[in-house]
């Protein structure tokens, strides 16, 4: 899929940043034979966000219509990247399809991406986030390799909720984001899917109402199978509120399709990279993830 000597393009797609923050992960991108591309307006300020929405979508929208750029990564996570979807391009995505890696606030611009052009892209990999410990996790440079390579099929981990198995698209990434997204043309559930959630630093009530809304939605009927990545961070706040295990199993119970929880994808160091957009296999009896 990419090789040595590739050029790859670098965003912001949300909150403000400067180079000495992600530089070890461009570093790491370098080190693996990949020229590194930075965004025009990169480094530009808006509020608390790297740029206006235009300035922001300009970059993704040059990128991908540069068919010298064979990859897009994302800088960091953190907020605003759905106020750029109504500035994204996705007629020019949809003739030069290429991977874009992100995760975290990025969930909203790789869902409205999937559900305007049904373009894959990988969540689970952010050039500042990676990086923050010195070194790259094992899990998320072996995933992040196997999908360089082409080499990506499956994936066992997590415990079954429930059992079963089930195919459709893989959708979602983080909770908060995806629900963000109801009631525009960009929510994903429109065909079968395989949801993936998980969350950090949110109050577990709120988690409640997120999942609760989910389940509300009028296209929920599509969801063939979860899994469940795990909630960072994301304790009681109040003496009265309930753990996050109990809200998730709430969330689950009475749903006769295949679930597989505790996966490790989430805002914790370690992760799997997960296509975003692609036909999957969800065998909850044996908690494996095989890509189709």
């Amino acid at each position: 899929m990419l090789k040595k000597g590739d050029k790859v393009g670098i965003v912001s797609p949300s909150s403000y940043i400067e180079q000495k923050d992600f530089q070890k992960g461009m570093d790491y991108l370098t080190s693996l034979g990949f020229e590194c591309v930075l965004g025009e307006n990169i480094f530009r300020k808006n509020f608390w966000m790297a740029g206006t929405p235009e300035e922001r979508a300009f970059d993704i929208n040059s990128f991908f219509a540069n068919p010298e750029i064979k990859a897009i990564f994302t800088t960091r996570g953190g907020a605003g990247s759905q106020k750029i979807l109504d500035y994204i391009d996705y007629e020019t995505i949809k003739k030069n399809p290429k991977p874009f890696f992100g995760f975290s606030d990025t969930t909203s611009l790789q869902l409205a991406i999937y559900s305007q052009t049904k373009s894959v892209s990988y969540s689970g990999f952010l050039l500042m986030f990676d990086f923050i410990y010195e070194k790259i996790d094992g899990i998320v440079e072996k995933s992040l390799l196997e999908i360089f390579s082409g080499a990506q099929k499956n994936i066992k981990a997590g415990e079954t909720f429930h059992n079963g198995k089930a195919e459709g698209v893989l959708v979602g990434g983080t909770l908060a984001l995806l629900n963000g997204l109801t009631g525009t043309k960009y929510f994903p559930l429109k065909e079968d899917s395989i949801l993936l959630i998980e969350d950090t630093e949110e109050r577990t009530y709120r988690i409640d109402l997120f999942l609760d809304q989910l389940r509300k939605n009028e296209n929920f009927h599509n969801v063939k199978g979860i899994i469940i990545g795990e909630f960072v961070d994301c304790e009681n706040s109040m003496q009265r509120d309930i753990s996050i295990d109990d809200i998730i199993n709430n969330f689950c119970r009475g749903l006769n399709i295949p679930i597989i929880k505790n996966f490790p994808y989430g805002h914790g160091p370690s992760r799997h990279i997960m296509p975003i957009g692609r036909k999957v296999l969800i065998d909850a009896d044996s908690c494996e993830l095989s890509f189709l």
